[in-house]
């Protein structure tokens, strides 16, 4: 049977208000074994519903039954819902009210089951819970950071399936310094202080209570005290505010065996402009505990620090994404991110062929925050000159398909190079910062006190754009794309942010109609699960595309500059919050069915800050069957398998819980939106590996 989308369109109130979260590395869920309590729990995600199980038990081992019931709020005829199942299990002695689900007699690991209650009155009413069912225990592949001498270290290794208790072992030779956890749960960790440099080679194995066993043969790199995570050369961008305004920072620092860091940035606030700044002998990496760290950058104008959280080494060892979060005071409140740059894309010459760009801006027109946002496209020549140039603006006054020229130079030694946009009747300046052969971060630099803070990202199109043949669009004719959207409305000092988060999907090359899912946070007024069928979009040969959706009477208007690889960039015409943002091709899962566990641990935080509410950094999450687990952080989604978008709430330790938005993007990245409330703003936050 199909599962039902949980959410329906209405307005979502929620209580919640975003801490910083500390530095701490997150564990997996823990299995527990089911039993026949007779306290009732509620259990599941969704609206109107409420689903309950004995004692809210929502994990089994095979061959067991479970029961569910349902009750549906002013279901003033008690009509009750109707059942429905999608994955492992059956369903029997189903009632309007009560269902039992039957486990599988056998499994491998941990296979889930979603039940979905539908209210017979109202078939947008509905929730549903996802059930794991626990089998012959299987070890989770390991992803360890390499570890420092002196420096605190966890890392946790987890089995699915298996029953509780369980007895972990260790044989080999494990760091010294680094201990096996005495847990007798499912998930145990390696934790302590290395001791000693080294490359060591062990065996961890877990044994259930029913003897049945899973081992993983794992090595554990340890450097010396002094090296930095980061030690290599990385490109990064931030935004956000800083010093009573909104901030842009990007740079290329290089960090050595050592720690110390090199290299030049580009910082504009609302009280200065420093392009190009050579960073001094005092800028200095330091490791904290595990993947997490503290990155200070110093020049002639400020002194700016970060705390970094990066993702799992690749399968070369190589450590190529981080998150990074303002280290301020007061006001002070902005994150980005940072990639391992690759230098071949290094030329001395100025990039050469067709390019789309798009921009997030904040403009501090006091008492205001203007927030604005622009895409656009453009082709380079050996020389770096600019032509056949378009852009898009929601400014005012706003561009539209505005002829661009201009120049790009030639990147530098650090990969850093500029460009001057004249477009509209004006000039801007903008710098680059290289990261890969498809993307590179962009920032405006304009010099006046009081310009736009402008940051985005700047992408190679691919396809005969200049020739004026079709153009190759592969972020609507892909099977579906995730749109991320940034705004805000200037209230006085305090901006209220506004989000959408949504997924376009049955595009085809160059003109037709989409289909598409948007979520939309604006403090407690936010829209959930907005379904929009057959929108029109025409794609021209620029790469400049046009789409509209239309609910209810009303219509969103957008313009979108696609680059052919799969993205792109987009802004909403008329915004009063200045929308604008991204488009990334979504990976289509090889069963048919978008999973609601992903494997491995992923760095989250929140991206493209929009006002000066708190932000997040967590340096260690997981997926596990439609559950977001870090140390202070739970998030439960009901993820629907053909879409990919899951419908929940996001939690902190002892704080009220937060409505919530997920799509998976690709088995290495998530975007999660939360909803916001009277007094806190909603955000998006970007989960990523590598």
């Amino acid at each position: 049977m199909t599962l039902i989308r949980p959410g329906s369109p209405g307005r979502v109130g929620v209580l919640a208000r975003f801490l910083l979260l500390p530095l701490s590395l997150a564990l997996a869920l823990t299995a527990c074994q089911s039993t026949n309590r007779s306290v009732q729990g509620s259990v599941g995600v969704g609206t109107g519903v409420t689903l309950t199980t004995p004692g809210s038990v929502t994990q089994l081992q095979v061959g067991t039954t479970l029961a569910v019931g349902a009750s549906v709020t002013s279901d003033v005829n008690n009509a009750g819902v109707t059942w429905s199942l999608i994955g492992a299990g059956s369903l029997t002695d189903i009632t309007s009210s009560t269902v039992t689900y039957n486990a599988p007699a056998t499994a491998t690991g941990a296979v889930d089951a979603t039940i979905t209650a539908t209210a017979v009155a109202n078939t947008a009413t509905v929730a549903s819970v996802t059930l794991i069912v626990l089998g012959t225990p299987v070890m989770e592949p390991v992803q360890l950071f390499p570890g420092n001498v002196n420096v605190a270290y966890a890392a946790p290794i987890a089995v699915d399936g298996g029953e509780a208790n369980f007895t972990w072992t260790s044989t080999g030779t494990l760091p010294p310094g680094i201990v096996l956890s005495g847990s007798t749960t499912s998930i145990t960790a390696l934790s302590g202080t290395p001791t000693t440099a080294g490359s060591y080679t062990f065996t961890v194995s877990a044994s259930d209570a029913l003897g049945r066993a899973a081992s993983q043969t794992i090595t554990m790199l340890v450097n010396s005290q002094s090296t930095c995570l980061l030690t290599g050369t990385y490109t990064f961008v931030v935004s956000g505010f800083r010093g009573g305004g909104p901030m842009t920072h990007a740079g290329s620092i290089t960090v050595d065996n050592s720690g110390n860091v090199t290299g030049e940035t580009d910082y504009k606030d609302g009280h200065r402009t420093t392009p190009g700044e050579v960073l001094d002998t005092t800028s200095v990496c330091t490791n904290r505990q595990t993947n997490s760290g503290t990155v200070f950058l110093n020049s002639a104008s400020a002194q700016i620090q970060y705390n970094f959280s990066l993702t799992p080494p690749d399968s070369q060892g190589n450590l190529n994404y981080a998150r990074l979060q303002l280290i301020g005071s007061g006001d002070d409140s902005a994150s980005g991110e940072m990639r391992r740059l690759d230098t071949s894309t290094i030329t001395p010459a100025p990039p050469v062929g067709n390019y789309a760009f798009g921009l997030i801006t904040v403009a501090n027109q006091e008492p205001y925050t203007v927030h604005t946002g622009s895409a656009g496209r453009f082709t380079s020549d050996a020389l770096g000159n600019i032509s056949l140039g378009l852009t898009d603006s929601n400014a005012s006054p706003a561009l539209t398909s505005a002829p661009v020229t201009g120049s790009i130079s030639a990147p530098d030694a650090h990969g850093r190079g500029t460009a001057t946009f004249v477009a509209g009747g004006g000039s801007s300046s903008y710098t680059y910062y290289l990261t890969n052969s498809a993307k590179s971060y962009l920032v405006n630099m304009d010099s006046t006190v009081g310009s736009l803070r402008a940051s985005g990202y700047l992408s190679p199109q691919v396809g005969n754009v200049a020739g004026g043949t079709s153009f190759d669009n592969g972020a609507l004719a892909s099977g579906s794309s995730i749109m991320s959207l940034w705004g805000a409305i200037g209230t006085g000092i305090e901006p209220i942010s506004v989000m959408t988060l949504g997924r376009l999907s049955n595009g085809v090359a160059t003109a037709g109609t989409v289909d598409a899912i948007v979520d939309v946070s604006y403090r407690d007024t936010g829209i959930a699960n907005t379904i929009y069928v057959a929108q029109p979009y025409q794609v021209q040969a620029s790469g400049r595309a046009t789409l509209s959706l239309t609910y209810n009477g009303g219509t969103r208007q957008f313009v979108l500059y696609l680059d052919g690889i799969g993205d792109g960039y987009l802004i909403e015409l008329g915004s009063p919050s200045g929308n604008a943002g991204t488009l990334e091709t979504q990976f289509q899962p090889p069963a048919g069915n978008y999973p609601d566990t992903l494997l491995g641990y992923f760095v989250g935080g929140t991206q493209f800050v929009q006002s000066p509410g708190p932000i997040v950094l967590v340096p260690t999450i997981t997926l596990a069957f439609g559950v977001l687990s870090s140390t202070f952080t739970t998030g439960q989604f009901a993820v629907d398998a053909t879409s990919g978008r899951g419908f929940g709430s996001l939690s902190l330790s002892g704080i009220t819980n937060s409505s919530a938005a997920l799509y998976l993007v690709s088995p290495t990245k998530i975007d999660v939106m939360t909803f916001g409330d009277i007094s806190t703003d909603g955000t998006i936050n970007w989960l990523q590996q590598n």
